[in-house]
């Protein structure tokens, strides 16, 4: 089958980078024919060759601009009346790029407005069957400026899925949410994130080659309070700071409020917080092999719910074990505390106490090593990208 996946963003972001584009390489391998159709945060600064390639049999093409302007930590958010122009446009240049594909199937990842519209569109058109991945609670979720633009957001989460052939998520906490939302069980398809297997041997990046052989703690992600706790990670950390001077925090990535949580460490006066930003994939994931363990810090709020971490994933895929809060899917993907330790959510105190409890420890770490490498099992992509494809069999049905 031909299918076109329509995103609202680009490979710098975390759900086509780590969920579209390695479910859509399992599905080459399937036999189908994927389609990543995507937006570019600056599209503008494409060379006419950038905008189409191929991943590992996977056809890549960058389309329009994005709704926001730059990567994170860099990133302009538009004006209203910009937003809405620029929004129309890639709205209208996915759904133009989905009609010269002529899919089989249309899974819009991601029900927002963009490229909501533009599935729906093109489904209608065509007549082909649509398709909607909810992997995360947009509304909550994404930072909006006004009132209307939160209105729009919330209608085509709640609404596009209803009207769509089946509905794949990421977290038990979106199943729930949309088998209320009157969706028939049969038509719904839990696929959580995943990672491939790193091997062992991996040399650590070199942005982190000077700290090897310390305990580090490593935390890898956006650096966006609302969505990603790194502040209560901070408040941790100085806990553990005073009881252990040697421990080292890495933090992987960059986001909006980088400089706001830079300024929250310097009051807590923390010594041996390094800030790595930007890296590679294969960068960012080699420096799970590096630490002693790595954080997913979490509140116990809707968002944080419905997230289906790639950072946990990816450490269980090294053989690192995690350390997070216990909220949503966490306890299941960390098999019950065997491949990590749970923490009660929004507990800085807790949450140093089980980091401590991982450096200190030689024997715990080396269990929960182990649980990690046994877990990583039920994560491989190509078990999951089964799961993916077989909802297509609804639209048969």
């Amino acid at each position: 089958m031909r299918i076109a996946l329509l995103c609202t963003s680009g490979l710098d972001n975390a759900s086509p980078r780590g969920r579209f584009l390695p479910l859509a390489r399992e599905l080459v391998r399937q036999g189908h024919q994927p389609h990543l159709l995507l937006l570019h945060p600056t599209f503008d600064r494409l060379e006419p060759d950038e905008r189409e390639c191929t991943h590992d049999g996977v056809h890549v093409a960058y389309v329009a601009q994005m709704h926001v302007y730059g990567l994170p930590g860099e990133r302009r958010y538009f004006t209203l009346p910009e937003l809405a122009l620029v929004s129309l446009r890639a709205a209208h240049a996915l759904w133009r790029t989905c009609m010269r594909l002529h899919p089989d199937i249309i899974h819009v990842c991601k029900p927002q407005p963009i490229n909501g519209l533009a599935g729906w569109l093109a489904a209608q058109q065509l007549r082909r069957p649509l398709f909607v991945d909810c992997d995360d609670y947009e509304a909550e979720a994404n930072r909006t400026h006004s009132a209307f633009q939160r209105k729009m957001l919330v209608w085509w989460e709640d609404r596009l899925p209803l009207h769509a052939q089946g509905v794949t998520v990421n977290t038990r906490f979106l199943f729930e949410r949309y088998r209320a939302l009157g969706i028939p069980q049969v038509r719904l398809r839990y696929v959580p994130n995943g990672a491939d297997a790193l091997p062992a041997d991996l040399p650590p990046p070199p942005a982190l080659a000077h700290l090897v052989g310390q305990p580090i703690v490593l935390y890898v992600g956006t650096l966006n309070i609302a969505s990603h706790a790194v502040d209560l990670l901070l408040d941790a950390f100085a806990r553990v700071e005073q009881e252990m001077p040697a421990a080292q925090l890495v933090i992987v990535g960059d986001g909006d409020d980088r400089d706001a949580l830079k300024a929250h460490a310097k009051r807590l006066a923390l010594c041996n917080v390094h800030w790595l930003g930007r890296l590679s994939t294969d960068e960012a994931r080699r420096c799970y092999g590096a630490a002693c363990c790595s954080v997913d810090p979490v509140r116990d709020t809707p968002t944080m719910r419905a997230r289906s971490p790639l950072k946990i994933v990816e450490s269980l895929a090294a053989g690192t074990p995690v350390v997070t809060g216990d909220v949503g899917d966490r306890r299941e993907v960390l098999a019950d505390g065997k491949a990590g330790m749970l923490a009660p959510p929004d507990d800085a105190q807790a949450l140093a106490s089980n980091i401590l409890g991982v450096l200190r420890s030689t024997t715990l770490r080396a269990e929960l090593q182990a649980g990690a490498l046994r877990q990583r099992e039920h994560y491989r992509w190509d078990t999951l990208a089964a799961e993916w494809s077989g909802i297509y069999s609804v639209a048969t049905e």
